[in-house]
């Protein structure tokens, strides 16, 4: 028997591997068909019997991923030499589609051909619109869609957590924007040095949700594939800044590496650079960024967060080319009274905690005393320990039905409290200064 013959005979034999299953599975039909394809043109054929009944079924060879292709060798079936080359080839498959090696695919299901298409009705002007679409259209694998309706299913959990965050209207519109622009491809470019930067700034005063609003996106992008890894790292000044020179460029690229593929989160960016004058640590960070701001531009989002004034004075200040590379600017508004109550009553409903009679907690009680919660959803959380502390020294020894369910008179003392320690703390702050 020549060689071609038997290279023959070991294509026949795993094409009817295929042809034996009972319920082959889509990456099954679309590795074989994109071997086919790759390997030889079936009108060539004179003898198409070899094909079995797969040539029977067109519909499986109408189906290819076009993930990688065949040796050029003039060789139709030298890939399958070896069933070792076979189970590689397999296996890369698995990776570039997205698919974890290690897991069992034995219960995926079978390629369902696209037999119709729908035309939904877009109109959005907030993340409601998305979520309603989502809620109203089923998806349907055998449905061309003019949307990717599939991805938006895919970050409906990030979109309700997001829509269901208290105040942000501005930003929220922001994060609309970013996501239709980046889940249509519309960042990327002919080439990869053409393609948009991904890198964010959130502008805003602490405790307005900054953090939280970074790892949402994070997510949401991981899931969309515009982020190959569920990677989110929030740093600080202390995790990039070295002891002396040269450290700090070696700090600063061990995190960014740590990151590739995922979220840098750089909160306070601000306390990385002097806004009067120079500093060689901080200037070494700042360019180590910048570098990779463009050599990662595809697989990294960098976002850093703070106000906004005080970004331009320090951060972008120190290197000039950190500007043009954070093209997204997302504004934190600064939360109102009524809706530092929701917050309020959101944090208590969280903790398993209750009113004695919530309609007491009004707003004009959070609008009396808002100049002393400019840290928003901090002090929220802070001012909720002291109210329950308050709580605590007034059921002592009480009924245990009364346990967890705070009165007007808790939030009173407990504002007292507060207010008694942001004070303090004030005054350690005006003594240090005559030290």
């Amino acid at each position: 028997m020549t060689k071609k013959s038997i290279k023959r005979n070991k294509f026949i034999d795993y094409l009817d591997s295929y042809d034996k299953k009972s319920e082959p599975n889509t990456l099954d039909y679309s590795i074989l068909s994109s071997l086919i394809k790759d390997h030889f043109s079936v009108d060539k054929i004179d003898d198409k019997n070899i094909l079995g009944s797969l040539y029977k079924n067109k519909s499986i060879a109408d189906v290819s991923l076009n993930t990688y292709g065949a040796p050029n060798n003039n060789s139709y079936y030298s890939l399958f030499d070896t069933s070792y080359y076979i189970w590689q080839n397999q296996h890369e498959a698995l990776v570039d589609v997205g698919i974890d090696v290690n897991r069992d695919v034995s219960n995926i299901k079978p390629f369902q051909a696209i037999t119709r298409s729908e035309q939904i009705e877009v109109s959005i002007n907030s993340l409601s619109d998305i979520i309603n679409i989502i809620d109203t259209i089923e998806l349907r694998d055998d449905t061309q869609y003019n949307i990717d309706l599939k991805s938006l299913h895919n970050i409906k959990t990030e979109l309700v957590e997001l829509n269901n965050m208290i105040g942000m209207e501005n930003m929220k519109q922001s994060v609309i924007d970013q996501l239709l622009y980046f889940i249509q491809n519309l960042h990327i470019g002919k080439n990869k040095d053409s393609s948009d930067f991904k890198h964010t700034a959130i502008y805003g005063p602490p405790g307005t949700g900054k953090t939280e609003i970074a790892k949402i996106i994070g997510k949401m992008y991981s899931k969309l594939g515009i982020l190959k890894n569920n990677v989110f790292k929030k740093v600080t000044r202390s995790d990039l800044i070295g002891g002396y020179l040269g450290q700090t460029a070696i700090k600063t690229k061990k995190v960014i590496e740590e990151c590739i593929g995922g979220v840098l989160f750089i909160d306070e960016a601000y306390s990385l650079a002097n806004g009067e004058r120079e500093d060689s640590y901080s200037k070494e960070c700042l360019d180590t960024i910048c570098e990779a701001l463009s050599d990662y531009k595809n697989e990294l989002m960098v976002i850093i967060a703070g106000y906004e004034n005080e970004l331009n004075e320090t951060f972008f200040r120190v290197n000039k080319g950190l500007q043009s590379r954070f093209i997204w600017r997302f504004t934190m508004d600064e939360y109102n009274p009524l809706e530092l109550m929701k917050i309020f009553k959101k944090k208590v409903s969280e903790q398993d905690w209750q009113f004695e009679d919530e309609n007491e907690i009004k707003e004009k009680w959070f609008n009396d005393k808002k100049e002393n919660f400019k840290s928003y959803g901090r002090d929220m959380e802070l001012l909720l320990t002291y109210i329950k502390i308050s709580h605590g020294r007034r059921i002592y020894g009480k009924d245990n039905k009364l346990k967890r369910r705070i009165k007007l008179d808790d939030m009173d003392k407990g504002y007292d409290v507060f207010l008694k320690n942001k004070n303090l703390k004030k005054e350690r702050v005006i003594f240090g200064l005559y030290v």
